[in-house]
């Protein structure tokens, strides 16, 4: 457990029989709490009672009275919501960025495009992600959480199957750890006609969330399947609870209809690598759509919604500043949260909601610009329900027994990485996790032409040990839905040429210590020279 410098020792005394004791806590810093007001306290003070945000006041005489023996933390920084994910693949974010070889029409191109798309990404994922080591599959948990966890992300899409798995540091918007929170649920590959009247029309008709991608390329195949969407008598399936990904095909006329949905998930700079284009943003804002970002994915998009919020930029700027900075800031904060029906939660800091805040260093720079400007090493704490999962070095005290320590561009960070819902991940830590998968990937052509054997031999074993063929077996990639048994993972071991598989290295969590990242996205061939001289 983290508790911040300057807290009373009275207020950090365990039950001994029982949990924690609700910790009380002020933050004092710029409050930038994109409440509808979009109130701004140059110099204000943010109450936490446990997981909840208590008072947030101008005056600390006006603090509620139980807080009135604290010391307020001088984090002489700006404390904004943490922020919302809404696009995101977590577990292929170990790898590095692709190399994209030509510009695809659709995603189902590149899908099947065995000289690069297979050898460089879909096998390496599966080699890891679905490896009989299970070790392999919690480096890559620990790793991707924290890799957004860095970027300020307080709450991530993508993390469905195996969710033992994702309950550690970030929300996970499939598997909410809190009752009464609407339960998100979703598709990444595109329904067939039929399907679409057979499973996503009921699925819209759940009181819930459904991400869907939809329309993600510039073709007539991408077009074709918003109008599937089309069911006749039966109406569209689009409403309140649809959530749209990508919409990179879609026209004014499609951009109306989605006016009926929950809103639309914007990830430009992953669009711009993989199609040399992305949504028409500039008609979805003027029909009113709602619009959220996500990063995609490694091998795609931004480290984080840091870096997605600095690409949206320049894409607002080449659009005559279609958006201000404080639009930019509320798709990954109020946004997100009200497409998600979060927003009775998070995504604004007002009494009652949780405290998931991130504090960024400084409070000089105009407060909406001051976060896209913003890299990693520029925030000084994340937390999470009121828990600190990431801090400098001297702004935190942590438990010796949780924390670890990490240096983001020259500053030291401590993790708390203990997980209050049991030890899914074996206490593993980030140091740990990162050693596992660079070994993984610098020897995918010995784990390629082991991989066969080491998944029959698990199938061998199932009688005398006790194996139950799962249904989620490995972690759930999404581009490779086939794979949900080790029965399936063993037919696919079969087909992976090892003589195409390639050393690869662990990338850098952060932009921030990847001083190629900016020029490996420079260097991409579908990325138009407009955005180009910009990144």
């Amino acid at each position: 457990m983290a508790f911040f410098r300057g807290e009373i020792s009275s207020e950090r005394i365990r039950f001994a029989d029982g949990p924690p004791a609700p910790i009380k806590r002020i933050l004092a810093g710029r409050v930038v709490t994109m409440d509808a007001k979009s109130s701004v306290l140059p110099s204000g003070y943010v109450c936490i009672d446990g997981n909840t945000i208590a008072a947030v006041v101008e005056d600390i005489a006006k603090a509620p009275a139980e807080f009135a023996r604290l010391t307020p933390v001088q984090t002489q920084g700006t404390i904004y919501p943490g922020l919302i994910e809404l696009h995101n693949h977590l577990p292929y974010n170990f790898l590095p960025l692709w190399n994209v070889p030509q510009r695809y029409r659709n995603r189902n191109v590149w899908r099947n495009d065995f000289v690069h798309y297979l050898p460089e990404v879909s096998w390496p994922s599966t080699i890891l992600g679905k490896n009989p080591d299970v070790e392999y599959q919690k480096a890559i948990v620990r790793y991707v959480e924290c890799r957004s966890l860095f970027g300020g992300v307080t709450t991530a899409q993508g993390m469905s199957g195996n969710g033992d798995y994702y309950k550690g540091l970030i929300r996970n918007v499939e598997q909410p750890l809190d009752t009464g929170w609407p339960k998100s649920s979703g598709q990444t590959l595109d329904y067939r006609p039929e399907d679409v009247v057979a499973k996503l029309l009921p699925a819209l008709q759940q009181p819930r969330p459904f991400f869907y991608h939809l329309s993600e390329g510039t073709d007539e195949d991408a077009r074709q399947r918003f109008l599937d969407l089309d069911c006749g008598e039966k109406g569209w399936a689009i409403n309140e609870n649809l959530i749209a990904i990508h919409c990179t095909a879609l026209d004014s006329e499609h951009l109306q209809r989605m006016n009926n949905a929950a809103g639309i998930v914007w990830s430009p700079l992953s669009n711009m690598l993989l199609y040399g284009k992305t949504a028409d943003i500039e008609t979805a804002k003027k029909l009113g759509v709602r619009i959220s970002l996500g990063s995609d994915w490694g091998p795609s998009g931004s480290k984080n919604l840091l870096g997605e919020l600095k690409f949206a930029r320049i894409v607002s700027d080449h659009l005559g500043g279609l958006f201000t900075n404080e639009e930019l800031v509320r798709m990954v904060t109020t946004v997100p949260a009200k497409m998600l029906r979060w927003d009775a939660y998070v995504g604004s800091i007002e009494p009652g909601k949780r405290a998931d805040l991130l504090v960024l260093a400084d409070n000089v720079q105009h407060p909406y610009s001051q976060l896209i400007d913003a890299f990693e090493n520029q925030v000084i704490c994340v937390m999470v329900d009121g828990r600190p999962r990431l801090g400098r070095q001297g702004l935190l005290d942590f438990a010796p027994d949780e924390q670890e320590t990490v240096r983001i561009g020259g500053w030291r960070y401590i993790l708390d990485l203990a997980e209050d819902t049991g030890q899914t991940l074996g206490g593993m830590s980030l140091a740990t996790a990162s050693a596992k998968l660079a070994y993984g990937l610098w020897h995918l052509p010995e784990l390629a032409r082991d991989f066969p054997k080491q998944t029959s031999f698990m199938i061998e074993r199932a009688p005398d040990r006790g194996f139950v063929e799962r249904s989620n077996w490995g972690l759930e990639l999404e581009f490779e839905p086939e794979l949900r048994t080790l029965a399936a993972v063993m037919e696919k071991a079969v087909e992976i040429d090892p003589t195409l598989m390639k050393r690869s290295v662990l990338p850098p969590l952060t932009e921030i210590d990847d001083p190629d990242f900016r020029a490996r996205i420079r260097a991409n061939i579908n990325l138009p020279a407009q955005f180009r001289e910009c990144v």
